[in-house]
């Protein structure tokens, strides 16, 4: 008898294949069936009323099947909770008065049930289960008070018997209690370490990624500095590029993730060619294809829209990312699909799905499942073979979803991959073009004042903007910007603003520029171009009265896009 009782137990209250909430409701259930039955008992024992142990006969035989029901259909979720602690609540009025009223042992048991409501229950199911079970209670002392008479008397072996089950009820909740804290703290250890542990991969893996192109760029640029070989210098030109986008693309990542996990990465919203956005994509990827010697094939249906509206560029980063890791875990000679087919339209919005296959490697089942995982690779030996930082993908999958779409793989060991993104875009309509399409990057007429205090950064944006027309000047921290400024009593038609410069830095700069009685201080657009990316560095730029935000490494499509927005129709 014992060993079924503690095998009982092992398999619905201490085992852990059942989650918190089946354990406590099971729990509720066999605290009830042990007190009926020990209340049953005694009557029997003593030749107490036969209706009355007939009734309690039911009831235990109600809360065994109880029991039983809910494990067997997993009836164990909150809208079942209430059904059963109002099957237990009818329990307690039947011991109190049945066995003694407040004189008996098992009444402070059920009052512990009110904690395990707490536990389980939310919201109006709370309220309705607590209400109702400390209603019943005070009822049972009120009627033990006011009308003692009804209540049956606590007989010398009932008290025993109380005891006795006492003990064993009182010994349920104190193991239910430490298996569960134990259990807890051993969960908690384990996520902890499996944290720390994807964490410092992580790292390595960072690391690696970082050092790798970083050791390109400095060696390369060690060899051509006592190299007069133009040839040599073109060559290692092209390898410096490939190496610095590459640690470009690993920094990007690590910051997107930053804003994804800080809630600050934005979905902008702008009308685009879709199929101009494609071929952009390919002509980037073809340096890689052709190295690789892969066919590249790709199919776009004749029912897309030309335009669409949407975030371009994040859009664009996602099919990227697939395009990138496709070629990457293809062999020499394999192939590569990039389609994009119309899953539903109206005359509003077009829902696509976009897809992109390889011949490569593949992956296996268990990889899938940490395939979109934050720092976290599929494969670590997979990963140190063909490189990668292991964000891409859970980068993708966020950035799709923030879209209200979905990404899905199918794949299989050695028999490729296909990613499937469905997103859901808004029909857009060709943007009207600009009478001065003819000259987008001609500035003629326009004066911008860079605040920059480190030397290579200034000659950077200077030669870049040198083909534009637009007069620079440049000041090397906060405080000249400020005096250079006032002094040309507003003339500069926008400003670069660093933000950390020495003395006055590029938040104090704004606002002093901001506070300044001189035309268009207020109005001067004031772009922060700074290595600050994170989204209360944009925040913060934005609050010292700054207009936009470029990030540093700076890339001149950005600039020319700021410069463009900032400066068209200015007069």
């Amino acid at each position: 008898m014992r060993a079924r009782f503690r095998n009982l137990m092992d398999k619905y209250v201490f085992t852990d294949s059942l989650n918190f909430d089946d354990r406590v409701l099971n729990l509720i259930c066999i605290v009830g069936t042990v007190a009926l039955f020990a209340s049953a008992v005694g009557h029997i024992i003593e030749n107490s009323s036969k209706i009355m142990m007939l009734v309690k006969i039911v009831m235990l035989f109600g809360a065994v099947a109880l029991l039983l029901v809910a494990n067997k259909f997993k009836l164990h979720n909150q809208g079942r909770l209430i059904v059963i602690i109002a099957y237990c609540d009818l329990l307690f009025p039947l011991i109190f008065v049945t066995n003694g009223g407040s004189m008996s042992g098992f009444a402070a048991y059920f009052v512990l049930t009110i904690n395990l409501i707490i536990l389980l229950a939310r919201g109006v199911v709370l309220y309705a289960a607590l209400i109702t079970h400390i209603a019943i209670i005070v009822g049972c002392y009120l009627l033990d008070l006011l009308v003692p008479q009804v209540i049956a008397p606590l007989s010398t072996f009932q008290r025993y018997l109380d005891n006795v089950i006492s003990i064993v009820i009182a010994g349920l909740f104190i193991g239910f209690i430490i298996k569960g804290l134990s259990g807890l703290f051993i969960r908690e250890q384990v996520k902890a370490t499996a944290a720390s542990r994807a964490k410092s991969e992580f790292l390595a893996q960072m690391s690696h990624e970082m050092r790798t192109p970083m050791n390109a760029i400095i060696g390369i640029s060690s060899i051509l500095a006592s190299s007069e070989d133009m040839k040599q210098h073109m060559d290692g030109m092209k390898k410096i590029e490939a190496a610095s986008t590459h640690l470009l693309s690993v920094i990007n990542d690590i910051l997107d993730m930053s804003k994804i996990e800080s809630g600050g990465l934005e979905m902008l919203s702008e009308t685009f060619n879709f199929r101009g956005m494609l071929d952009g994509i390919t002509a980037i990827m073809n340096i890689a294809i052709e190295q690789k010697k892969h066919r590249l094939s790709v199919y776009v249906d004749p029912a897309i829209p030309e335009y669409l509206t949407g975030d371009r560029q994040r859009l664009a980063q996602v099919i990227t990312n697939l395009l990138s890791n496709a070629v990457k875990f293809t062999d020499d000679g394999g192939d590569i699909g990039l389609s994009a087919r119309v899953e539903a339209s109206d005359s509003e919005s077009c829902a696509l799905a976009i897809s992109v296959t390889d011949t490569g490697i593949g992956i296996t089942e268990e990889q899938r499942g940490r395939l979109f995982v934050s720092f976290e690779q599929a494969d670590n030996s997979v990963s140190r073979k063909y490189g990668g930082a292991g964000l891409g993908l859970a980068i993708s999958k966020r950035i799709v979803e923030m879209m209200g779409g979905s990404i899905r793989v199918n794949s299989e060991p050695g028999a490729g991959a296909e990613f499937i993104v469905t997103v859901t875009l808004r029909a857009g309509t060709p943007p009207e073009k600009s009478p001065s399409a003819d000259r987008e990057g001609d500035f003629s007429g326009k004066t911008i004042l860079i605040a920059e205090d480190v030397d290579i950064n200034r000659e950077i944006i200077i030669a870049l903007l040198g083909s534009t027309n637009i007069t620079m000047d440049c000041a090397c921290d906060g405080r000249q910007a400020v005096d250079m400024f006032a002094a040309k009593r507003g003339g500069y038609d926008l400003i670069f603003m660093d933000i950390q410069m020495p003395g006055v830095d590029g938040y104090e700069a704004a606002r002093a520029i901001r506070a300044l009685d001189v035309p268009n201080a207020r109005s001067v657009p004031i772009i922060a171009m700074t290595a600050n990316v994170f989204k209360e560095d944009i925040d913060n730029a934005r609050e010292a009265g700054m207009n936009d935000h470029l990030g540093k490494p700076i890339v001149l499509g950005d600039v020319m896009r700021v410069l463009s927005r900032y400066l068209r129709g200015r007069s």
